[in-house]
């Protein structure tokens, strides 16, 4: 598996762990978190992101990124 998929597992799984449906990735948990990856990782963040919003599990709201109605009950329930 590579970084990319990794990166968009660890979102997926961190979204269900907080039970959320939008973070920031500029300031909270998410931002905490994402501090932590290590560099491939952290390059392989906007392509992830991008994936998961091209197959329409996420939408970008400016600096946070939020699950779609469709995904929202699949992820955090």
């Amino acid at each position: 598996m590579d970084a990319k998929e990794h990166v968009k597992r660890d979102l997926l799984h961190f979204f269900r762990t907080y039970k959320a449906h939008a973070l920031s990735l500029h300031v909270g948990p998410l931002e905490t978190h994402i501090r932590g990856y290590n560099a491939h990782w952290k390059d392989a963040l906007d392509p992830a992101i991008d994936d998961l919003v091209a197959a329409g599990v996420m939408a970008r709201q400016g600096g946070k990124i939020a699950l779609t109605a469709h995904d929202k009950e699949d992820v955090v329930s």
